[in-house]
C-alpha cells in the first residue's frame, strides 16, 4: 500500500467519530446479515410454538443445538477466513484473500462428509439426553433432514468470512436477507400446510431450514465468482487446492472450531441435560424461551465481533496496531450500548416477553422470568468476551483463549452446574443459570486482560505461508477505494 493511501485511512479515523462510524459502517451489515441467521431459528421455534404441540417445542432448541455442536467445529474453523482475508487486505496481497476462500469452501465439504459418517449415532444421543421417549423421536426425524444443512452452513460462514474480511459485508447482508426470506416462506408453507400441502410441523421447519441454508451457500459462491470480485482477488484464478493455506487455515482456526463445538457441546448438555433431563418439561420450556431473547442480544453483538475481527486484522496486515486498538474499543462501546439497553428492556418486561411464547403456562412463565432476570446481568460482561475475543481473532491469538474456553466452560458451567443442581435442589433450574453466569463473568474479565497484555502483537499469522502475492501500490490504492468502509 502506498503511503499517502495509508496516511488517507489514519486522517479518515484519526478522530473518535470518524473510527466509530467505520465501526458503526462496517458493522450493520454484518449484523444484519447474522441477525438473519438467528431470525430463522427463531422463526422457526415461534411457528411451532404456534401449532400447539409443546413436545415439538420441547424438542426443537436441544435438537439444533446438538446439531450445532458438530456444524460449529467446522463453522469456528472456516471463520478464520475473515482474518486471513484482512490481513492479506492490508499487506496488499490480493489473489491470497480469494485462495483462502476457496480453502474454506473446500474444507465445508470435508465437514459435510463427516457430519454424515456420525449423523446415524445422532438417535442413540437423543435417548440419552432426551426428555422423554416421544420428544427423543421428534429430535431424530428433526436431525435426519437437518443434517443437509452441515455442508452449506459452514460454506456461508467460510464464505461471509471472506466477504467480511476484504470489506465487502454488503455481500453478505444482502444474501442472508435472501435466505431469511427464503426460509420463512419455505417453513410456513410446510409447517402449516399451505397451498393444499400437508402440515409437516417439526420436519416442516426442519425442511425450511434445509432450502434457506443451501440457497445462501450457493448464491455466495456465485458471488465469489463473480466479475467484480475476480476483477480485485482473481477469483477465478485461486480455486485450486493449497496444501499449504489450508494447514493454515486448520492452524489458526482449528482451536477456534474446537472452541465453538465445546461451547456449543456445553450449553446442549446444559440446556437438554441440566434443565431438561434433571428438572422436566416446565424447565426445558421456560429455558427455550429465555434463550430465544439471548440470542436476539448476543447475535447482533456476535455481528460487530466480527467487524471487529475484520478492522483488526486489516490494520495489523498494515503493522497499524493503534488502529487496531482503537477500532475494538469503539466496537465494544458499541456493543455495551445495545446490550444495556438489551438488559433493560429484558428485566423490565421479563415475565410480558415469556408470556408472548407460552401465554397459557404460568409456571413456564415464573421460571422463565427468573432467567431473564439473570440475562440482564451477565449480557453485559458478555460484551467483553464477545468483543475482545473477537478483536484477539482478528490478530491470530486463536489458541490460549479456545484453551481457556473449553476449560473454564466445562469446569464451571457442566461441573458447577451439577453442583449446584444437586447441592441446592431447592433452587430448580435457576442454580445451573446462576452457574452460567459465574462462567460468562470471568470470560469477559479474563479476554479483556488477554488483549490488554499485547501479546497479539508479536503474532505472523503468515509465518508458513510465503505465497509472494504483492500487488503494485497503484492497483492497491484502487482496490481500497472500493473496499474501504
Amino acid at each position: 500500500m502506498s503511503e499517502a493511501t495509508q496516511e488517507q485511512l489514519t486522517a479518515e479515523t484519526q478522530s473518535d467519530g470518524g473510527m466509530l462510524r467505520e465501526v458503526v459502517k462496517m458493522s450493520f451489515p454484518i449484523v444484519v446479515a447474522n441477525s438473519c441467521r438467528m431470525l430463522m431459528d427463531v422463526s422457526d421455534y415461534a411457528m411451532i410454538a404456534r401449532t400447539g404441540d409443546t413436545d415439538a417445542s420441547a424438542a426443537i432448541l436441544p435438537t439444533q443445538m446438538i446439531m450445532w455442536s458438530f456444524m460449529v467445529l467446522g463453522m469456528g474453523t472456516v471463520s478464520i477466513a475473515s482474518t486471513m482475508a484482512s490481513q492479506n487486505l492490508g499487506r496488499g496481497r490480493m489473489r491470497a484473500c480469494s485462495a483462502y476462500a476457496w480453502q474454506c469452501l473446500y474444507l465445508s465439504v470435508a465437514f459435510w462428509i463427516l457430519g454424515a459418517a456420525v449423523w446415524p449415532l445422532l438417535p442413540y444421543v437423543f435417548q440419552w439426553v432426551g426428555i422423554n421417549e416421544s420428544i427423543a423421536a421428534l429430535q431424530s426425524r428433526y436431525a435426519a433432514i437437518s443434517v443437509w444443512t452441515i455442508g452449506p452452513t459452514i460454506a456461508s460462514v467460510g464464505l461471509s468470512a471472506f466477504f467480511n474480511g476484504i470489506h465487502r459485508p454488503n455481500v453478505t447482508m444482502v444474501v442472508a436477507i435472501e435466505g431469511i426470506i427464503v426460509n420463512a416462506a419455505v417453513s410456513y408453507v410446510l409447517i402449516f400446510g399451505a397451498f393444499g400441502l400437508p402440515a409437516m410441523g417439526l420436519e416442516g421447519a426442519a425442511w425450511g431450514t434445509v432450502v434457506g441454508t443451501n440457497y445462501r451457500a450457493t448464491r455466495l459462491t456465485f458471488w465469489l465468482w463473480s466479475s467484480s470480485v475476480h476483477r480485485d482477488f482473481a477469483s477465478r484464478e485461486t480455486w485450486r487446492f493449497d496444501w499449504t493455506k489450508t494447514i493454515n487455515v486448520l492452524r489458526f482456526g482449528g482451536p477456534s472450531g474446537l472452541q465453538w463445538c465445546s461451547d456449543v457441546t456445553v450449553w446442549a448438555v446444559f440446556v437438554s441435560v441440566l434443565v431438561g433431563s434433571h428438572f422436566g418439561k416446565t424447565d426445558q420450556l421456560a429455558t427455550n424461551a429465555a434463550w430465544q431473547y439471548l440470542r436476539v442480544s448476543f447475535i447482533p453483538c456476535i455481528g460487530v465481533g466480527m467487524a471487529i475481527s475484520a478492522m483488526v486484522g486489516k490494520a495489523i496486515g498494515m503493522r497499524d496496531f493503534d488502529r487496531a486498538i482503537r477500532a475494538t474499543r469503539y466496537g465494544v462501546l458499541l456493543m455495551l450500548a445495545f446490550m444495556t439497553a438489551c438488559s433493560i428492556i429484558y428485566y423490565i418486561f421479563r415475565e410480558e416477553m415469556i408470556a408472548l411464547l407460552h401465554d397459557d403456562q404460568p409456571e413456564v412463565i415464573a421460571i422463565g422470568a427468573k432467567v431473564m432476570i439473570f440475562a440482564a446481568v451477565f449480557q453485559i460482561f458478555d460484551v467483553l468476551g464477545i468483543g475482545y475475543n473477537s478483536a484477539l481473532r482478528g490478530a491470530g491469538d486463536t489458541f490460549a483463549p479456545s484453551v481457556m474456553f473449553i476449560v473454564a466452560h466445562w469446569v464451571v458451567v457442566i461441573g458447577g452446574g451439577f453442583f449446584v443442581a444437586i447441592t441446592y435442589p431447592e433452587l430448580g433450574s435457576i442454580g445451573p443459570w446462576i452457574a452460567a453466569s459465574v462462567l460468562i463473568i470471568f470470560i469477559g474479565l479474563w479476554l479483556w486482560w488477554r488483549w490488554h497484555i499485547r501479546r497479539w502483537m508479536a503474532i505472523d499469522i503468515f509465518k508458513h505461508d510465503t505465497d509472494d502475492d504483492v500487488v503494485p501500490d497503484e492497483l492497491m490504492d484502487e482496490a481500497v477505494s472500493e473496499t474501504a468502509v
